[in-house]
């Protein structure tokens, strides 16, 4: 049997999560939200960058897989935070553990920041759309210009989007590794998937990046769309690609244990070993 569990990045301690790595834990939530303390002070998250990274390295550590949720942008962004954030991004995932994921914050109904939001003129739309204007007008271009170059649903959000098929991927690894007798290949295929999310990782996180000085520093924009569509299209070819080649080469032993394992146990009913008795 194995299982997941959302925490906060506080919450991971050494000890006690090895041993619910040894009792089926395979994969962490946590809600890391943001890479700069202002960010994090703003979302009332009661917690540091460095206490986020610290966690992030102690579950890698102990081989224990992680998701987070992380939002690029809030009420207090700024430039300089949007950047902090993108730096983070690269540190936790600079071995190309998962792929980059990210939103803008929403500000829901029923929270303090809603609440502010609301209280200094800020907050726009309505109870089923939410929303807020930045405290830099730029950042709403930024946001807007994003949208626009890159196609964030096709990275980020979305069945196909590559973000998603790469979590996918990690999530079936994470499984083959707790399920079954270990598979021939594993640690090179691993690095080959590791390869795909960093690439796509680098990419994304340096447009977003390059992005922000075009609307920063009236930088010019160098990106073509249709240059990073087929390069992100790319990365899903190679992934699906390396993805395939790996499990149908080894489905005879996936499916062999598969089979193994659902083969019925008998049991004697209660009144049978009651009478032998």
């Amino acid at each position: 049997m194995i299982w997941k569990i959302n925490c906060r990045a506080d919450a991971v301690d050494r000890q006690l999560f090895i041993r619910m790595r040894d009792a089926g834990l395979y994969l962490v939530y946590m809600g890391l939200e943001s890479g700069s303390e202002e960010g994090l002070d703003t979302l009332h998250k009661q917690i540091t960058v460095d206490q986020n990274i610290s966690a992030v390295k102690l579950l890698k550590s102990i081989g224990l897989m992680f998701e987070y949720g992380f939002m690029l942008l809030d009420p207090s962004s700024t430039f300089e935070s949007v950047r902090d954030n993108l730096n983070f991004l690269k540190t936790i995932l600079a071995d190309g553990c998962l792929p980059v994921t990210f939103c803008r914050m929403v500000p829901y109904d029923g929270t303090p920041i809603k609440d502010e939001l609301e209280r200094t003129g800020r907050l726009r739309g309505d109870v089923c759309n939410p929303d807020y204007d930045f405290l830099d007008p730029r950042l709403e271009d930024f946001h807007n210009g994003l949208t626009t170059v890159l196609n964030v649903t096709g990275w980020i959000h979305g069945l196909k989007a590559v973000t998603t098929q790469l979590q996918w991927a990690w999530h079936e690894v994470a499984v083959m590794e707790r399920l079954f007798p270990a598979l021939p290949g594993m640690l090179k295929y691993k690095k080959k998937l590791a390869g795909i999310t960093k690439a796509s990782n680098a990419l994304l996180l340096s447009v977003v990046e390059d992005l922000s000085y075009v609307f920063s520093d009236d930088k010019p924009n160098l990106w073509d769309p249709d240059e990073i569509e087929k390069r992100r299209e790319g990365y899903l070819t190679d992934l699906v690609k390396v993805r395939d080649a790996f499990v149908y080469s080894r489905q005879d032993i996936l499916l062999g244990e598969l089979e193994r394992d659902s083969a019925p146990v008998l049991i004697e009913p209660p009144a049978r070993i009651a009478a032998r008795a």
